[in-house]
């Protein structure tokens, strides 16, 4: 199997969730505080707004994609008077395969300025995932995740006050004067959960827009440790905006948006989103042991903790740890009881890991039924996903269920559906998301972490039964938690000071 294909969806996801999909969970569903200008209600109660603007996209100097914001107005409906949405259309170049990828967004704010649904699509070759949410109360909606292979449907709590970022929400911003900062509360309609997003005005600039010199403010914002500049003029429109890891987004006629159907396709995005090493990196897929240091940014050290690396010293920026390759358990180790209260965690369904699904377990059933141990029962799901999962380049939101139906797909995929088989086998496990070595390159990747008396990491997606020491893991979690590596994208740095062989 071609090696570099496999290694694509965390790092795709993070590009997308990290700069343009930010952008629309930015721009369709933050909650934003009272205390910036008064929200919604001192900017639609001013008088109606009707938007509709375009965005380019560009990597490198080519356009990738658009992005389309609305605000309209139903003054039919009360309850849905005023609708926000956005439209994003990507054009993704990964491993030579040209990926298109759409992302559509709504939501509905009644004439008290209170959100009362949600809606969110994300659809690519083979996938497709769709969120909705309608009010249930007054801090509680009824959500549904819908994919090919399953409806999942739960409660989700989002504060009374919440309102819907659109173009409007840079009018309540613009006003923010150099040296000044606020903090806007946003719900992340993919991952289910809050985040906060801190907005400082830097300075102002004049800068060249459309042949004319405009004068903007520059605003800083930051989101899990990531930094995007956006320049908006005084009219609080956003005119420009620039990602740490090279994606420009630049206001523009619907005619110049369009233009990205007809474009040439760009770099590769899994190498632009590659961290450099330097060292004996080269010894990493035969070592034993191995001591890296990371550096460039900060991480928590109960992160980076795991039974096959130690963290040997820490300071500002930079961290070293001893990474070990790992090894199957003994007998005694697979006999060992497993605590339950403490795992139960690693057994449960989540909206995206359905173990609890019939389809999953009768799956699961099938691939351990002859086992006689845990680790022969992990060792069988392992070896079942590797083969009967086609290694495939894929931008989705990995789902188990569409997983175990579609049958294709890169690491997150594999690492989904691995997962989602292991819980319904009442096998506890979870994600881990970091870095494997390629080429002289660290590439984002995830794989599946199993307990078996002790944890023990797995890859089938590149067909190792237990990974070796060039497998940095930096976390471990789903959507929610991997959102946290958008920080080190395009700062991390790793050197391979020692190996053991």
């Amino acid at each position: 199997m071609n090696l570099k294909r496999a290694l694509t969806i965390a790092a795709i996801l993070l590009t997308w969730a990290g700069s343009v999909a930010w952008l629309v969970f930015y721009e369709a569903y933050p909650e934003l505080r009272q205390d910036v200008s008064g929200g919604y209600r001192s900017l639609l109660s001013r008088g109606v707004m009707v938007v509709d603007e375009y965005m380019k996209i560009t990597f490198q100097g080519r356009q990738i994609g658009y992005s389309q914001s609305t605000v309209d107005l139903d003054e039919s409906d009360p309850r849905h008077q005023y609708l926000v949405g956005n439209r994003t259309i990507l054009q993704l170049n990964v491993m030579g395969t040209r990926q298109w990828i759409s992302l559509t967004s709504r939501a509905t704010v009644d004439t008290q300025y209170a959100l009362q649904s949600f809606a969110f699509v994300l659809s690519s070759a083979g996938y497709a995932v769709n969120v909705d949410g309608e009010r249930a109360g007054p801090e509680t909606f009824q959500a549904t995740v819908r994919s090919a292979g399953s409806t999942q449907r739960f409660k989700v709590a989002i504060p009374h006050d919440a309102v819907l970022y659109s173009p409007m929400t840079e009018m309540a911003l613009k006003a923010l004067a150099p040296g000044k900062e606020v903090t806007l509360r946003m719900f992340n309609p993919v991952s289910m959960s809050p985040q906060s997003v801190t907005v400082r005005a830097l300075r102002r600039e004049t800068i060249r827009h459309r042949g004319k010199d405009v004068e903007a403010t520059v605003l800083a914002a930051t989101a899990e440790g990531m930094e995007t500049l956006s320049w908006i003029d005084r009219d609080g429109r956003v005119l420009r905006q620039e990602t740490p890891f090279g994606w420009t987004l630049e206001a523009c006629s619907a005619q110049e948006a369009l233009n990205v159907r007809g474009a040439a396709p760009s770099s590769d995005m899994l190498t632009a989103l590659a961290v450099p090493v330097t060292g004996k990196a080269a010894a990493l897929p035969t070592a034993h042991t191995a001591r890296l240091v990371l550096r460039g940014v900060t991480v928590d050290p109960a992160s980076l903790a795991s039974q096959r690396q130690t963290v040997v010293a820490m300071s500002s920026n930079t961290v070293t740890l001893d990474v070990r390759a790992d090894a199957l358990p003994t007998a005694a180790d697979h006999d060992a009881e497993v605590p339950a209260a403490d795992l139960a965690p690693y057994l449960a369904s989540t909206p995206f890991v359905q173990a609890g699904d019939p389809a999953l377990k009768a799956q699961a059933t099938a691939i351990t039924g002859a086992c006689t141990n845990r680790v022969e029962a992990a060792l069988a799901i392992y070896e079942w996903v590797y083969r009967n999962v086609v290694k495939k380049p894929t931008v989705s939101l990995p789902s188990a269920l569409d997983v175990l139906r579609q049958r294709e797909g890169d690491c997150n995929e594999h690492t989904y559906l691995f997962v989602g088989l292991a819980r319904a086998a009442g096998i506890p496990a979870k994600i881990r998301v970091g870095l494997t070595l390629y080429d002289g390159l660290f590439y984002y990747h995830a794989w599946p972490s199993v307990y078996v008396g002790r944890w023990v990491d797995m890859d089938p997606t590149l067909g190792r039964p237990v990974v070796n020491a060039a497998y940095l893991s930096l976390l471990e979690g789903e959507l929610a938690e991997q959102m946290k590596l958008m920080g080190m994208i395009g700062k991390l740095k790793v050197t391979v000071e020692a190996t053991e062989p």
